[in-house]
């Protein structure tokens, strides 16, 4: 690694993510954070070097000389550690966002809301729980901490921070401190950083002789050059404040913090949030890493979940399918809670759920596809390019927010009536799905305070009462599945009958149905099932294809889709039906590139070849994208249902060796290069690899869940 020869846009997968269950870090090989918004993931960059080499911010620490790095997470956490070795030295660089449980509050708060105050407004009682209810306490701070393991280092210090996406210059004051420390605050329009570099103790008997550290100025840049000896330790730190009286607070505190109390904390909260998985098969190592990508995701004060943490990663390089995901969708989030679920982890879907109650959503007309972090939807998330910053590798606009918020798309009825009944069944913290015969990442933290803190806030809390949007969902479904929409890829062409959403409505209705009893709805289930039938007769009279022996992306006409791939996963048929077999082989020859990756569909507006036949489809932009990973999980989950062990297992392998040196994934890959695209890390591929996996673990066991077609009337 030498920095004069580095590339100006490292590939995305050399990345690896740190975050605190409020926002993300990416972290670069060489010691740069390229990409960070503060204090949560929405929040505009202070780091965007990832979407402008030039003009975006970054956060670098590496040896001045030339040297090789190396990156891994310590096991079972969301912490990272580089290594860098040079002819002069061996250093190790770990990056922290510190998080910790919240103590544990007296009974007599936790049972305010629901006993104390019965009549109260939906807002004080959900505050109140909300505040009671919030486990993971975050310090909104980086803690990056060197330590010399050999040798001798001279270690650069780089801090160039571009507040909102490099729209504001940053006003710099260097603040010398005791002890041979510095630090600086960083300021520009109200927004507030503070940065701490110091010495933290050692044993070597080196920590004695520890020059003194001077920051330098240099325009925008703050700069300091630390050497250090074998044995010496050194932590450099960014922590988020309010307003400057905080920032000056911060500073103070932070000469004094224990830094190794930070490390300590956090990763025994992600040690025991790793020990609660039940899940026992093969693939350990990938599976773990996918569920913590996963809980990295989650927006931990309201249970909201955001599709990625990043903005504007590229679905393809130079094209404009540069979107924002830092948001959270009714679809992606139910997938996430299905996908955790199964690995036995049932306290996001009681946060979700928390976070949908809260939306207090009175009418499923009104339901939008997705929020903010925050439950917002008027202006939070209006759409904006950013035309100022390059994009990654040249692909422009940059955007913030996301004009599909404004779309309708009728799957995400089902999607979130299928989770609201896992959520059900779940409810009262269940046992193991099948027996637990020796997790190997079952640490001494087993029997943990978070499990115990879990498992007494299940049985303490109140369900949340989903028997009015069971209604309202199903209702609105039965009186409206037969309209357009945008579908489940978020078109920005025209409203068309989609298969996809058609048959996640026949899923929001079987799902109802199937809470009816315990909802008190069976009065209505009657109509319910009767909507629910015509849905399911409509679907596979209209949406498949004889000629083409497969169901199609819309009615009338000869284009094919991935997401029809999930007909199955749903239960709207069964994995054997010839129908669904057709649909696989259809998927396998019309939309599948190289090295077996599938494409969603095939863009009109696409340059390259795709796939070898078949219609393409007008999506209302130009340009090219990569093939879309979920979806050849969902051909091998498809393998798995069907008994094919040995195809599953070899296609599922295949995909695992796309992941990055960390085992995270983006949206899509380019099957010519493998090169990873889209936005980074991506819960959407998570959640496909984790549910794969667990069907082929099931297929492998001879207890595969057999998806029997649907019964009608029932």
């Amino acid at each position: 690694m030498n920095q004069q020869s580095e590339p100006r846009y490292l590939p995305i997968a050399q990345y690896g993510v740190i975050g605190d269950c409020r926002t993300a870090a990416l972290i670069a090989p060489n010691g740069s954070i390229d990409w960070l918004c503060v204090p949560h993931f929405d929040s505009p960059a202070v780091f965007c070097r990832l979407l402008d080499a030039d003009k975006g911010g970054y956060f670098r620490i590496c040896p001045a000389e030339a040297c090789e790095a190396s990156m891994e997470y310590l096991p079972a956490t969301n912490i990272l550690q580089t290594t860098f070795e040079s002819a002069s030295g061996r250093v190790r660089l770990v990056d922290v966002a510190p998080v910790r449980l919240r103590p544990r509050r007296p009974h007599i708060f936790e049972h305010l809301a629901s006993s104390l105050l019965p009549n109260a407004t939906h807002g004080i009682r959900a505050g109140l729980e909300r505040e009671v209810g919030n486990d993971v306490s975050a310090a909104h701070r980086v803690n990056r901490i060197v330590t010399c393991l050999a040798g001798e280092a001279m270690m650069e210090v780089t801090l160039k921070a571009s507040f909102d996406y490099a729209r504001q210059a940053a006003t710099i004051t260097l603040h010398p401190l005791a002890n041979g420390a510095a630090g600086a605050i960083l300021s520009a329009d109200g927004r507030y950083l503070t940065f701490i570099a110091r010495y933290l103790p050692s044993e070597s008997e080196n920590a004695q002789h520890a020059a003194p550290i001077q920051l330098a100025l240099e325009g925008d840049t703050l700069r300091a050059r630390i050497p250090l000896l074998v044995g010496q330790r050194l932590a450099v730190a960014l922590n988020y404040a309010r307003d400057e009286a905080e920032a000056r607070g911060r500073l103070a505190e932070l000469l004094r913090h224990d830094f190794d109390a930070d490390l300590d904390e956090t990763m025994g909260f992600w040690r025991d949030w790793a020990s609660l998985s039940q899940y026992d098969g093969p693939y350990q190592s990938a599976i773990m890493r996918s569920a913590l990508a996963l809980k990295l995701c989650t927006f931990e004060p309201t249970g909201a979940i955001v599709a990625a943490p990043t903005t504007s990663l590229p679905e393809w390089i130079g094209g404009v399918r540069n979107w924002d995901y830092r948001y959270t969708w009714l679809r992606d989030s139910a997938f996430t809670l299905d996908a955790l679920g199964e690995l036995g982890y049932f306290g996001e879907a009681r946060d979700y759920f928390h976070f949908i109650n809260d939306l207090q959503i009175r009418d499923a007309a009104n339901m939008r596809i997705m929020y903010s972090i925050r439950g917002e939807t008027d202006g939070a998330l209006q759409e904006h390019e950013l035309t100022h910053l390059e994009g990654y590798q040249g692909s422009h606009p940059v955007r913030i927010g996301n004009g599909a918020a404004d779309q309708r798309q009728l799957d995400v009825y089902g999607e979130l009536a299928d989770a609201a009944l896992r959520y059900v069944r779940m409810s009262g913290y269940p046992g193991p799905r099948h027996a637990h015969t020796g997790n190997r990442l079952a640490l001494p933290h087993l029997q943990s305070h978070l499990r115990e803190r879990a498992q007494e806030r299940m049985a303490r809390e109140s369900q949340r009462d989903l028997r009015d949007l069971s209604m309202q969902i199903a209702e609105y479904v039965a009186d409206h599945w037969h309209e357009v929409d945008q579908g489940i890829w978020e078109v920005r062409g025209q409203p068309r009958p989609f298969v996809y959403s058609r048959a996640m409505c026949w899923v929001a209705l079987d799902r109802a149905c199937a809470l009816a009893a315990h909802h008190g709805h069976e009065r209505q289930a009657e109509r319910w099932r009767d909507a629910r039938e015509r849905i399911r007769h409509d679907v596979q009279t209209h949406g498949y294809n004889h000629q083409l022996q497969s169901f199609t992306q819309a009615y009338g006409d000869e284009t094919l889709d991935a997401s029809n791939l999930r007909l199955s996963l749903t239960k709207f048929l069964a994995a054997s039906d010839p129908r669904i077999l057709g649909t696989m082989a259809a998927t396998q020859r019309d939309l599948t590139g190289d090295e077996g990756l599938i494409y969603r569909y095939r863009p009109a507006g696409a340059t390259h070849e795709t796939a070898s036949g078949g219609g393409a489809t007008d999506d209302g932009l130009p340009g090219s994208e990569g093939a879309f990973l979920a979806c050849t999980f969902w051909y091998i989950s498809n393998l798995a249902l069907q008994g094919r062990v040995g195809e599953a297992r070899d296609r599922f392998e295949q995909m695992l060796s796309y992941a990055s040196p960390l085992g995270l994934f983006a949206e899509e890959i380019d099957p010519a290069t493998g090169a990873q695209l889209g936005n980074y890390p991506q819960a959407f591929t998570h959640i496909g690899l984790i549910n794969a996996a667990t069907n082929l673990q099931h297929a492998q066991e001879g207890t595969a869940r057999v998806h029997e077609a649907p019964t009608p009337g029932a």
